[in-house]
């Protein structure tokens, strides 16, 4: 990738993003993938790009590292996906903005709740919000 194929990208993302890793039955992909649907389109109306990927693997690549599956106790047997979505914003106040919005959104209510109701039992989303460093 050339460096100016970097940078255009750096520049699509912005400089703040939040992150959520949850698990989920795999009995319910398919309402899940309907309800993220339903809430990229709306971050998309918002300015905010919305990504989503599920976990490959349960193994750790090297000594001393902890897959990802172990933190949110996902089942070994599985029967849980794990799964990643981030959420890209320009700058913090365009966070804001976007949050504002969202909790003035009915939709995203009641998107909320109904993903709540789709997660594995005993979990919960994990969160994170992150701003870009320079290096």
């Amino acid at each position: 990738m050339s460096k100016s194929n970097i940078t255009e990208i750096e520049q699509g993302i912005g400089n703040e993003i939040a992150h959520f890793v949850y698990r989920i039955p795999k009995k319910n992909h398919e309402a899940m993938m309907q309800l993220n649907k339903q809430f990229a389109d709306i971050m998309r109306k918002y300015g905010a790009p919305h990504l989503i990927f599920q976990l490959n693997s349960t193994e750790a690549p090297m000594e001393g590292i902890t897959n990802i599956s172990k933190t949110v106790s996902a089942n070994q047997e599985d029967e849980d996906e794990v799964w990643l979505e981030l959420i890209f914003y320009r700058d913090r106040k365009h966070k804001d903005e976007v949050g504002a919005k969202m909790q003035n959104d009915e939709n995203m209510e009641r998107l909320y709740k109904q993903s709540v109701d789709l997660l594995s039992p005993g979990s919960s989303f994990i969160m994170g919000e992150f701003s870009r460093l320079e290096v």
